[in-house]
């Protein structure tokens, strides 16, 4: 099939990776990630339990990710993304069936565990890895384009709400691990390779005709540790994918809290300008010379969206939050990447993605668990919206430290 597209398409096969990578990253995000806004209320009802040790199974599955990240990073780099795909898929069935079978919260959490397994396997390293040895020329704009997945998961919000509300959760997720392996396998079988030679062509904007690995450039993950950069880098997306998380964990509970019945379609919208945004904004980011100012722009404008909704949910600043966290969010997954390759180059990119992404999603498992308790106490979600908040000014204020140490990374 692979030589079938080679052959029959005009434009490098490269690009069919990527629209493989939005489709996969799509159905990984929107099961894996923007699900859990809806299993969580759901969930604490049916148990009859508050929200916090829903979300607390939520979470160490995400602390299990997170431990998991680095070595599975490093299994990409030296097994490549293809088979990785195919192990993820698998494991995140059987979560899904142990989840969807729970007689009680203990199970769920179980379930929840296998998935934050599967989690590093197929999102978000991936297609980014694949995407850095596909692409020499246009690295930038694939990279961007191939996020437009992880925006298209959040469109599936109002979809999973409605599949959740018209039979029930459990349908959901059994669902899920029929569709998403399924898939997934497929990708892998047919569309699938990790590099470029393995196809007998070269990769887009490559000049060398005998070995595409020497096109792969940049410094080992014990070399980037050993660099104040990296750990700038590092906490600086702690603190920006705190509130990144959070906010995608429980905004449709707080909206619903708040009364807002429609909440999913706001959030929904948000998503849908996000992922369409994304391909302008893959065009755009090609000409950003400073990756970490649109980073710093990001994190004010995602902060200031969060602060919207704290100070009113009436239908005018609704639009606003929409806009503000759509607009702003529509950067939001290629900043990892873009970063770490521009900072540290691509040949290592699989294992120093998976130590910086296990301390981030470190960040995504304090912040939610700390929105839930609060929210427990309080029935409300505001004074963890303006924590939030305050937590993506530091994220930025710590990108414009890493701009200034990077120019001594040399590689």
């Amino acid at each position: 099939m692979i030589a079938f597209f080679i052959k029959h398409t005009p434009m490098h096969y490269a690009w069919v990776i990527v629209v493989v990578g939005i489709i996969s990253n799509m159905l990984a995000a929107g099961y894996m990630f923007w699900a859990i806004a809806v299993y969580i209320p759901a969930i604490s009802e049916y148990f009859s339990i508050g929200r916090l040790p829903v979300i607390l199974c939520f979470t160490a599955g995400q602390a299990l990710s997170a431990l998991c990240s680095p070595s599975i990073g490093r299994f990409m780099d030296e097994h490549g993304a293809r088979k990785s795909l195919v192990i993820g898929s698998l494991i995140a069935s059987l979560g899904f069936i142990v989840t969807a079978s729970s007689p009680n919260i203990y199970v769920v959490l179980i379930g929840w565990l296998i998935v934050g397994v599967a989690r590093p396997f197929v999102l978000p390293i991936t297609f980014s890895w694949l995407i850095t040895r596909w692409f020499v020329l246009h690295r930038r704009a694939a990279l961007g384009l191939v996020t437009t997945g992880l925006g298209l998961g959040g469109v599936m919000l109002p979809f999973l709400t409605y599949l959740t509300e018209m039979y029930s959760w459990q349908f959901t997720l059994y669902s899920a691990s029929i569709l998403f392996p399924l898939l997934n396998i497929a990708f892998a079988l047919f569309l699938i390779k990790d590099q470029p030679k393995d196809c007998g062509i070269l990769s887009v904007g490559s000049s060398n005709t005998l070995d595409d690995e020497q096109t792969l450039t940049g410094i080992n993950l014990d070399a980037a540790k050993k660099t104040s950069t990296f750990w700038i880098i590092t906490i600086g997306f702690v603190f920006f994918f705190m509130g990144q998380g959070a906010v995608n964990l429980l905004g449709l509970d707080f909206l619903l809290n708040e009364g807002i019945t429609n909440a999913a379609i706001f959030l929904g919208v948000s998503s849908l300008i996000r992922a369409l945004g994304r391909i302008p904004g893959s065009i755009l980011v090609n000409r950003i010379n400073n990756i970490f100012f649109l980073a710093i722009l990001v994190g004010l404008l995602q902060g200031l969206a969060m602060l919207t909704i704290v100070f009113s949910t009436k239908l005018i600043f609704l639009i606003a939050f929409v806009l503000l966290w759509g607009g702003g969010g529509i950067f939001v997954p290629m900043l990892e990447a873009l970063i770490l390759t521009k900072t540290f180059g691509v040949k290592h990119y699989g294992a120093i993605s998976g130590l910086v992404l296990a301390f981030a999603f470190g960040g995504q498992i304090v912040a939610p668990i700390l929105g839930g308790w609060i929210f427990d106490i309080t029935n409300s979600y505001a004074i963890p919206f303006v924590i939030y908040s305050v937590m993506s000014v530091i994220s930025c204020a710590l990108f414009y430290l890493a701009y200034k140490t990077s120019e001594n990374v040399k590689f």
